[in-house]
């Protein structure tokens, strides 16, 4: 048993450096000024290989990064805001009405197909699209994207809470008289709270690290933090102290939405 737990033990520890070492290694590399970053062997203890510095967050702060930030964050926001509602509602749908028309496996497969749909693949036509309405490099293009993609994974993890609340509370309020809406919003949402926190959370998680709709359909107007990492490359020579300075500042805003809805997040890849 002391050889096992041992074994457990140094697989954890392989497995935090797994996941720790890139978060290290770009912490490290923003406090780097750009020759200590390309010096070779590399540098990796502050204050012992390098002297730290701040010139690369200095940098960040007198470029468009800020604004980047904001856009991102506002555009996550509003997609998010706008995907939960009519994801709510077909969760419902599908969770409660079972014998209805096309509410079956393939049906709710076509809808994940949206999702598991390359961006690649459709990134174009959509480009297309927007641009033939006049609104390429709009608010309204990105967020309405951000929406319709967000919905498929929006509904797949409503529903299965959905399936945790038993239909006895529904049926108990309904021969009380309670309306449809006054159900939703007296008993499902309340019991559904935890189900909801999560879904906004892992919603707005992926919206704020996406990238390839960022770059394609924003311009010089809308431009989120992802889509202007492109911008810093230099001629030939990426600032990587710079990139790694604006991962920290991008790393932090998902670090509080995690540590916000921690017990939602794990509730759902336990499968609980």
């Amino acid at each position: 048993m002391k050889v096992i737990r041992m074994l457990g033990y140094l697989g954890l520890i392989i497995y935090g450096l797994f996941i720790l070492g890139p978060l290290y290694v770009m912490i490290v590399t923003s406090l780097k000024n750009i020759n200590d970053v390309f010096s070779i062997p590399p540098k990796l203890l502050p204050f012992v290989d390098f002297q730290p510095t701040m010139e690369a967050f200095e940098f960040v702060a007198n470029t468009r990064v800020l604004y980047a930030f904001l856009t991102s964050l506002g555009v996550a926001t509003a997609a998010t805001a706008i995907a939960i509602i009519p994801s709510l509602l077909a969760a419902y749908g599908f969770s409660r009405y079972k014998k209805a028309a096309m509410n079956d496996e393939r049906s709710f497969f076509i809808l994940l197909t949206l999702r598991m749909t390359p961006p690649f693949a459709v990134v174009l036509p959509i480009f297309l699209y927007w641009n033939l309405f006049k609104l390429y490099d709009t608010y309204f293009a990105l967020v309405w994207t951000y929406s319709v993609f967000s919905v498929p994974l929006a509904v797949w993890l409503l529903k299965g809470f959905m399936d945790g609340i038993p239909l006895s509370i529904e049926e108990a309020a309904k021969l009380d008289g309670y309306t449809f809406m006054e159900r939703l919003r007296k008993f499902i949402i309340p019991v559904l709270g935890p189900g909801i926190a999560a879904t906004i959370a892992l919603v707005w998680l992926f919206l704020w690290n996406e990238f390839l709709f960022a770059l394609k359909l924003g311009g010089s107007n809308v431009i989120t933090y992802t889509a202007y990492l492109p911008q810093l490359r230099v001629g030939q020579r990426i600032q990587w102290n710079v990139l790694g300075a604006i991962g920290v500042l991008g790393a932090i805003p998902p670090l509080i939405i995690f540590l916000i809805f921690r017990k939602q997040i794990i509730r759902v890849y336990l499968g609980r």
